[in-house]
Protein backbone atom coordinates (compact mmCIF):
# COMPACT_ATOMS: atom_id res chain seq x y z
CA UNK A 1 0.00 0.00 0.00
CA UNK A 2 1.23 3.48 -0.88
CA UNK A 3 0.49 5.29 2.38
CA UNK A 4 0.31 9.09 2.16
CA UNK A 5 -0.58 10.30 5.68
CA UNK A 6 0.66 9.30 9.11
CA UNK A 7 -0.83 10.68 12.33
CA UNK A 8 0.98 10.45 15.67
CA UNK A 9 -0.42 10.68 19.15
CA UNK A 10 1.85 12.77 21.39
CA UNK A 11 2.05 11.57 25.00
CA UNK A 12 3.41 8.04 25.09
CA UNK A 13 3.99 8.05 21.34
CA UNK A 14 5.78 10.96 19.65
CA UNK A 15 6.95 12.21 23.05
CA UNK A 16 9.42 10.11 25.03
CA UNK A 17 9.00 9.38 28.72
CA UNK A 18 10.90 12.65 29.27
CA UNK A 19 8.21 14.46 27.21
CA UNK A 20 10.64 15.16 24.37
CA UNK A 21 10.57 14.43 20.64
CA UNK A 22 13.46 12.08 19.92
CA UNK A 23 16.11 13.12 17.40
CA UNK A 24 15.30 9.98 15.40
CA UNK A 25 11.66 11.06 15.16
CA UNK A 26 12.59 14.56 14.00
CA UNK A 27 14.86 13.15 11.30
CA UNK A 28 12.25 10.66 10.06
CA UNK A 29 9.54 13.35 9.99
CA UNK A 30 11.79 15.54 7.85
CA UNK A 31 12.43 12.61 5.48
CA UNK A 32 8.71 11.96 5.15
CA UNK A 33 7.87 15.59 4.44
CA UNK A 34 10.69 15.80 1.87
CA UNK A 35 9.15 12.75 0.19
CA UNK A 36 5.82 14.57 -0.14
CA UNK A 37 4.07 12.64 2.61
CA UNK A 38 1.76 14.19 5.21
CA UNK A 39 2.73 13.93 8.86
CA UNK A 40 0.10 15.06 11.38
CA UNK A 41 -0.37 15.22 15.11
CA UNK A 42 -3.47 13.55 16.60
CA UNK A 43 -3.64 14.28 20.30
CA UNK A 44 -5.78 14.96 23.31
CA UNK A 45 -3.80 18.15 23.81
CA UNK A 46 -5.12 21.54 22.72
CA UNK A 47 -3.45 23.51 19.87
CA UNK A 48 -1.71 25.86 22.30
CA UNK A 49 0.02 22.85 23.87
CA UNK A 50 1.06 21.47 20.48
CA UNK A 51 2.48 24.86 19.50
CA UNK A 52 5.03 24.52 22.32
CA UNK A 53 6.64 21.60 20.45
CA UNK A 54 6.54 23.39 17.09
CA UNK A 55 10.32 23.42 16.65
CA UNK A 56 10.62 19.75 17.61
CA UNK A 57 8.13 18.57 14.97
CA UNK A 58 9.57 20.62 12.14
CA UNK A 59 7.31 21.58 9.26
CA UNK A 60 4.32 19.47 10.34
CA UNK A 61 1.30 21.56 9.32
CA UNK A 62 -1.80 19.89 10.73
CA UNK A 63 -2.78 18.94 14.25
CA UNK A 64 -5.92 17.03 15.18
CA UNK A 65 -6.43 18.22 18.75
CA UNK A 66 -8.65 17.67 21.79
CA UNK A 67 -9.36 14.04 20.83
CA UNK A 68 -10.44 14.87 17.30
CA UNK A 69 -12.71 17.79 18.14
CA UNK A 70 -10.42 20.54 16.82
CA UNK A 71 -8.59 20.57 13.48
CA UNK A 72 -5.76 23.11 13.61
CA UNK A 73 -3.35 24.64 11.08
CA UNK A 74 0.07 25.01 12.73
CA UNK A 75 1.40 27.18 9.90
CA UNK A 76 -1.44 29.69 9.86
CA UNK A 77 -2.07 29.30 13.62
CA UNK A 78 -5.81 28.96 13.25
CA UNK A 79 -8.64 26.58 14.05
CA UNK A 80 -10.00 25.01 10.86
CA UNK A 81 -12.97 23.25 12.47
CA UNK A 82 -14.34 22.47 15.92
CA UNK A 83 -17.02 20.14 17.30
CA UNK A 84 -18.71 21.63 20.38
CA UNK A 85 -20.29 19.89 23.33
CA UNK A 86 -23.90 20.64 24.20
CA UNK A 87 -24.27 22.81 27.30
CA UNK A 88 -26.81 20.45 28.83
CA UNK A 89 -24.32 17.59 28.58
CA UNK A 90 -21.68 19.60 30.41
CA UNK A 91 -24.10 20.47 33.20
CA UNK A 92 -25.23 16.87 33.57
CA UNK A 93 -21.63 15.64 33.72
CA UNK A 94 -20.81 18.12 36.49
CA UNK A 95 -23.92 17.01 38.37
CA UNK A 96 -22.76 13.41 38.04
CA UNK A 97 -19.32 14.36 39.35
CA UNK A 98 -20.98 15.84 42.40
CA UNK A 99 -18.65 16.17 45.37
CA UNK A 100 -16.09 13.67 44.05
CA UNK A 101 -12.64 15.24 44.33
CA UNK A 102 -11.33 15.90 40.82
CA UNK A 103 -9.13 18.32 38.92
CA UNK A 104 -11.04 19.59 35.88
CA UNK A 105 -9.78 20.94 32.53
CA UNK A 106 -12.04 22.71 30.00
CA UNK A 107 -10.90 22.99 26.36
CA UNK A 108 -12.14 25.78 24.11
CA UNK A 109 -10.77 26.63 20.66
CA UNK A 110 -6.98 26.71 20.69
CA UNK A 111 -6.59 26.80 24.49
CA UNK A 112 -7.95 25.53 27.79
CA UNK A 113 -9.01 26.60 31.28
CA UNK A 114 -7.76 25.19 34.57
CA UNK A 115 -8.43 26.11 38.18
CA UNK A 116 -5.40 27.94 39.53
CA UNK A 117 -5.59 26.25 42.94
CA UNK A 118 -5.09 22.86 41.31
CA UNK A 119 -1.64 23.58 39.88
CA UNK A 120 0.22 22.98 43.13
CA UNK A 121 -1.67 19.75 43.81
CA UNK A 122 -1.44 18.11 40.38
CA UNK A 123 0.55 15.20 41.82
CA UNK A 124 -2.52 14.20 43.81
CA UNK A 125 -4.41 13.71 40.53
CA UNK A 126 -1.51 11.81 38.87
CA UNK A 127 -0.79 14.79 36.61
CA UNK A 128 2.36 16.20 38.21
CA UNK A 129 4.50 15.54 35.14
CA UNK A 130 2.41 18.11 33.25
CA UNK A 131 2.74 20.97 35.76
CA UNK A 132 5.20 22.92 33.59
CA UNK A 133 3.01 22.48 30.52
CA UNK A 134 -0.05 23.73 32.39
CA UNK A 135 1.78 26.76 33.77
CA UNK A 136 2.90 27.64 30.24
CA UNK A 137 -0.43 27.18 28.46
CA UNK A 138 -3.46 27.20 30.77
CA UNK A 139 -5.86 30.10 31.28
CA UNK A 140 -6.28 30.05 35.06
CA UNK A 141 -9.64 30.64 36.71
CA UNK A 142 -10.83 30.65 40.32
CA UNK A 143 -13.73 28.23 39.82
CA UNK A 144 -13.43 25.77 36.93
CA UNK A 145 -16.93 24.37 37.39
CA UNK A 146 -18.43 27.83 37.06
CA UNK A 147 -16.23 28.43 34.02
CA UNK A 148 -17.51 25.28 32.33
CA UNK A 149 -21.07 26.51 32.82
CA UNK A 150 -20.35 29.94 31.32
CA UNK A 151 -22.89 30.28 28.46
CA UNK A 152 -20.63 32.67 26.54
CA UNK A 153 -17.93 30.04 25.98
CA UNK A 154 -18.08 26.98 23.70
CA UNK A 155 -16.18 23.86 24.75
CA UNK A 156 -14.97 20.96 22.63
CA UNK A 157 -13.64 18.77 25.44
CA UNK A 158 -13.32 18.57 29.19
CA UNK A 159 -11.46 16.22 31.48
CA UNK A 160 -11.93 14.97 35.02
CA UNK A 161 -8.64 13.96 36.65
CA UNK A 162 -9.24 11.77 39.68
CA UNK A 163 -7.05 10.74 42.58
CA UNK A 164 -7.29 7.07 41.61
CA UNK A 165 -8.73 4.79 38.91
CA UNK A 166 -11.45 3.57 41.27
CA UNK A 167 -12.95 7.06 41.51
CA UNK A 168 -12.88 7.25 37.72
CA UNK A 169 -14.79 3.99 37.38
CA UNK A 170 -17.36 5.23 39.87
CA UNK A 171 -18.05 8.35 37.81
CA UNK A 172 -18.10 6.38 34.55
CA UNK A 173 -21.07 4.49 35.95
CA UNK A 174 -22.79 7.77 36.81
CA UNK A 175 -22.40 9.24 33.29
CA UNK A 176 -23.20 6.06 31.37
CA UNK A 177 -26.40 7.55 29.91
CA UNK A 178 -24.85 10.81 28.69
CA UNK A 179 -24.67 11.34 24.90
CA UNK A 180 -20.88 11.70 24.88
CA UNK A 181 -17.70 9.90 23.92
CA UNK A 182 -15.71 8.84 26.98
CA UNK A 183 -12.00 8.08 26.87
CA UNK A 184 -9.79 6.90 29.71
CA UNK A 185 -6.45 8.70 29.79
CA UNK A 186 -3.34 8.85 31.95
CA UNK A 187 -3.57 6.89 35.22
CA UNK A 188 -6.94 8.13 36.41
CA UNK A 189 -8.34 10.69 33.96
CA UNK A 190 -11.63 10.68 32.03
CA UNK A 191 -12.11 12.71 28.85
CA UNK A 192 -15.44 13.89 27.44
CA UNK A 193 -16.19 14.88 23.83
CA UNK A 194 -19.37 15.13 21.80
CA UNK A 195 -20.96 11.84 20.76
CA UNK A 196 -19.55 10.56 17.49
CA UNK A 197 -16.40 12.70 17.70
CA UNK A 198 -13.03 11.16 18.55
CA UNK A 199 -9.51 10.80 17.22
CA UNK A 200 -10.77 8.49 14.49
CA UNK A 201 -13.28 10.98 13.09
CA UNK A 202 -10.65 13.71 13.37
CA UNK A 203 -8.17 11.66 11.36
CA UNK A 204 -10.74 10.94 8.65
CA UNK A 205 -11.77 14.62 8.55
CA UNK A 206 -8.17 15.65 7.88
CA UNK A 207 -7.77 12.93 5.25
CA UNK A 208 -10.92 14.15 3.50
CA UNK A 209 -9.69 17.75 3.61
CA UNK A 210 -6.47 16.66 1.89
CA UNK A 211 -8.15 14.30 -0.57
CA UNK A 212 -6.46 11.21 0.87
CA UNK A 213 -8.42 7.93 0.98
CA UNK A 214 -8.78 6.24 4.36
CA UNK A 215 -6.85 3.24 3.06
CA UNK A 216 -3.76 5.42 2.63
CA UNK A 217 -3.65 6.63 6.23
CA UNK A 218 -1.63 5.40 9.20
CA UNK A 219 -2.37 6.10 12.87
CA UNK A 220 0.22 5.54 15.60
CA UNK A 221 -0.71 5.53 19.29
CA UNK A 222 -0.38 3.87 22.67
CA UNK A 223 -3.39 4.50 24.91
CA UNK A 224 -7.15 4.06 25.20
CA UNK A 225 -8.07 7.35 23.55
CA UNK A 226 -6.01 6.31 20.51
CA UNK A 227 -8.18 3.27 19.81
CA UNK A 228 -10.66 5.14 17.55
CA UNK A 229 -7.90 6.33 15.21
CA UNK A 230 -6.13 2.97 15.34
CA UNK A 231 -9.38 1.38 14.17
CA UNK A 232 -10.25 4.09 11.64
CA UNK A 233 -6.93 4.29 9.80
CA UNK A 234 -5.88 2.18 6.87
CA UNK A 235 -3.14 0.88 9.15
CA UNK A 236 -3.18 1.14 12.93
CA UNK A 237 0.23 0.96 14.57
CA UNK A 238 0.82 0.38 18.29
CA UNK A 239 3.87 1.62 20.14
CA UNK A 240 5.77 -1.03 22.07
CA UNK A 241 4.72 0.66 25.31
CA UNK A 242 1.02 0.54 24.39
CA UNK A 243 -1.88 -0.58 26.53
CA UNK A 244 -2.91 -4.17 25.85
CA UNK A 245 -6.13 -3.02 24.13
CA UNK A 246 -4.13 -0.96 21.63
CA UNK A 247 -1.70 -3.80 20.95
CA UNK A 248 -4.67 -6.07 20.28
CA UNK A 249 -6.40 -3.61 17.93
CA UNK A 250 -3.38 -2.54 15.88
CA UNK A 251 -2.29 -4.12 12.64
CA UNK A 252 1.39 -3.66 13.47
CA UNK A 253 3.65 -2.87 16.42
CA UNK A 254 6.85 -0.82 16.57
CA UNK A 255 9.41 -0.09 19.29
CA UNK A 256 8.44 1.96 22.35
CA UNK A 257 8.47 5.75 22.66
CA UNK A 258 11.99 5.77 24.12
CA UNK A 259 13.40 3.42 21.47
CA UNK A 260 12.76 5.11 18.10
CA UNK A 261 9.30 3.61 17.54
CA UNK A 262 7.98 6.64 15.64
CA UNK A 263 10.94 6.71 13.27
CA UNK A 264 10.41 3.00 12.71
CA UNK A 265 6.74 3.57 11.82
CA UNK A 266 7.66 6.22 9.24
CA UNK A 267 10.43 4.27 7.55
CA UNK A 268 8.83 0.85 7.78
CA UNK A 269 5.36 1.82 6.55
CA UNK A 270 5.01 5.41 5.26
CA UNK A 271 8.24 5.46 3.23
CA UNK A 272 8.27 1.78 2.26
CA UNK A 273 8.02 1.02 -1.44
Amino acid sequence: MNYRLIAFDMDGTLLSSKKEVLASSRAAIAEALDAGKVVAICTGRCPKMVELDRESIGDVRYAICCNGTVLYDLVEHRVLSASPLERDVIARALDALGDVDAMVDAFSGSGFFCQGSHLDSMDQYNMGIYRGLYRATASLVQDIRAQLLDPSVTYQKFIFHFRDPEAREHVIERVADLPVELAKAEISSLEFTARGVDKGTGLLALAELLGIPREQTIAVGDSYNDLPMINAAGLGVAMGNSREAVLAAAGATVADNDSDGCAEAIRRFLLAE
